[in-house]
C-alpha cells in the first residue's frame, strides 16, 4: 500500500504547484471608455455608442459620454462627422455617408476632457447572399412561452449554402428573426364575430451565429450552415388585441392588451440578415462567442481576454473596451411552410412582402402579406 500512498501524495503536490491564481488588476476609480459601433453598406444612419464603464459591483449602468467629437475617416481621405443624439449615442447623416465596399474605415473619438481614441482600420467587404436556402426536419428543445419551460419540439433546421467567389476564406455572421402570423376570433351571442389577424416578431437564434464549419475542400464554399431552427407548432402564444371603435363606417382599430393566449398559426416568415466580416471582426465575434458558451471549466476563456480594436492615441496601455465594425449587410426573407413540402422537407420560398412593423394586428381585414 505504501507505493500507492506515495504516488497519491506526489500527484497532490504536483497539482498544487501547478495552480497559480489569476488576478485581474482593475482600478475601480479609472474611467474606462466602452465603444460600440458599426457601419455597413446600407444607406442609413450609423450609430456609435459611447459609455464609461461603471465600477465593478457598483450595481449601476455605464455612464454616457457627452460632448464628444466623433468622426470616421476612410482610405480616400474623407471625413464623416457623427452628431450627438443624447445618452452617449452619436449618429451619422445618411445623406452624407454610406459605407462603400472595398474601402477601409477608422473611427476617431475625442472626449470633452481632451482624451483621444481611434480604432484599427476596418475593411468593408462586398455584401453576399445565400446561394441556396432550404430546410430539413429536426427535433429540438424550444422555449414554451406560456410556462417558461423548454420542450422538445418538431420543426426544421434552416440551412444555407454560399458559393465562394474569391480567393479568401468566406466569413459571415447571421442574424435571424421569425415573424409568426396568427389568427383568433371573438364572438358574442347575436353579434357578428370579430376576426383578428396578428403577427409577432421574435429572435430566431439568440446565439452569435458564425460560419466556419462545413466547407467544400476545393472552393472553401459554405455548405449546410445552420442559421436557426423553426418549430412547426400549430399554436402560438400570441399577444391579444381589443377592437377600438373609430366611428360609423370606419374599420376597427386593433389596440394591444397585456394578455396572451394560444392562437392558430397561419404563416411563418424568416427574416435573415447576413453580414460579411473581415478577419479582425470575425475573430472578435468568435472570441465573444467562446466566452458566452464557457461553462466555468479550467481552460475556458475569461472576460479579460476579449480584446477590442479601440486604443488611446496618447497611451496604448490605457484600457479601452469595445469594437468598431465595418461589415456589409444583405437582407432577405423567406416563407417557411411545413404543410406543402419540397422533396419531403419543409418548403422555403423567398418573399418580399413583409409586415409594415415587427408586431401588429388588423381586424376583419387580412393583410396583404398574410394572403401571399
Amino acid at each position: 500500500m505504501k507505493p500507492i500512498i506515495i504516488l497519491i501524495l506526489s500527484l497532490t503536490i504536483l497539482l498544487s504547484s501547478c495552480y497559480e491564481p489569476y488576478n485581474i488588476q482593475v482600478d475601480s476609480n479609472q474611467l474606462v471608455l466602452v465603444v460600440n459601433g458599426m457601419i455597413t453598406n446600407e444607406s442609413t444612419s450609423y450609430k456609435i455608442l459611447l459609455n464609461y464603464a461603471a465600477p465593478f459591483n457598483s450595481g449601476s449602468d455605464g455612464i454616457p459620454v457627452y460632448n464628444a467629437v466623433v468622426y470616421v475617416t476612410d482610405n480616400l481621405g474623407n471625413n464623416y462627422s457623427f452628431s450627438t443624439a443624447g445618452s452617449g449615442l452619436y449618429m451619422s447623416d445618411p445623406s452624407q455617408f454610406t459605407g462603400q465596399p472595398g474601402n477601409t474605415y477608422k473611427l476617431h473619438i475625442k472626449t470633452s476632457d481632451g482624451a483621444e481614441y481611434e480604432s484599427d482600420s476596418q475593411k468593408l467587404f462586398p455584401e453576399a447572399h445565400p446561394d441556396k436556402i432550404y430546410s430539413e426536419f429536426d427535433n429540438k428543445e424550444v422555449l414554451n412561452k406560456s410556462n417558461g419551460s423548454y420542450v422538445l419540439s418538431h420543426g426544421g433546421d434552416i440551412l444555407v449554402d454560399i458559393v465562394n467567389h474569391s480567393d479568401t476564406l468566406p466569413r459571415f455572421r447571421f442574424m435571424s428573426n421569425l415573424v409568426t402570423q396568427y389568427f383568433y376570433d371573438y364572438s358574442q351571442p347575436y353579434q357578428k364575430p370579430i376576426y383578428y389577424y396578428c403577427w409577432q416578431t421574435d429572435n430566431a437564434n439568440s446565439d452569435i451565429n458564425l460560419t466556419g464549419g462545413k466547407y467544400s475542400i476545393s472552393s472553401a464554399s459554405i455548405n449546410q450552415h445552420n442559421v436557426c431552427f423553426v418549430d412547426d407548432n400549430l399554436l402560438y402564444y400570441g399577444l391579444t388585441y381589443t377592437a377600438g371603435y373609430q366611428g360609423e363606417g370606419l374599420p376597427y382599430k386593433a389596440i394591444p392588451t397585456w394578455e396572451y393566449k394560444s392562437c392558430v398559426v397561419t404563416k411563418r416568415i424568416l427574416c435573415l440578415q447576413q453580414y460579411t466580416l473581415n478577419k479582425e471582426t470575425y475573430e472578435y465575434y468568435r472570441n465573444l462567442n467562446l466566452q458566452l458558451q464557457s461553462e466555468g471549466k479550467l481552460f475556458d476563456p475569461i472576460a479579460a481576454q476579449l480584446i477590442g480594436n479601440i486604443k488611446s492615441v496618447a497611451d496604448p496601455n490605457i484600457k479601452v473596451f469595445g469594437f468598431f465594425e465595418a461589415s456589409a449587410l444583405s437582407r432577405s426573407a423567406y416563407k417557411i411552410d411545413f404543410r406543402n413540402l419540397t422533396d419531403n422537407q419543409p418548403s422555403v420560398t423567398e418573399t418580399n412582402i413583409l409586415p409594415p412593423e415587427p408586431n401588429g394586428c388588423e381586424i376583419d381585414n387580412m393583410p396583404l402579406f398574410l394572403i401571399n
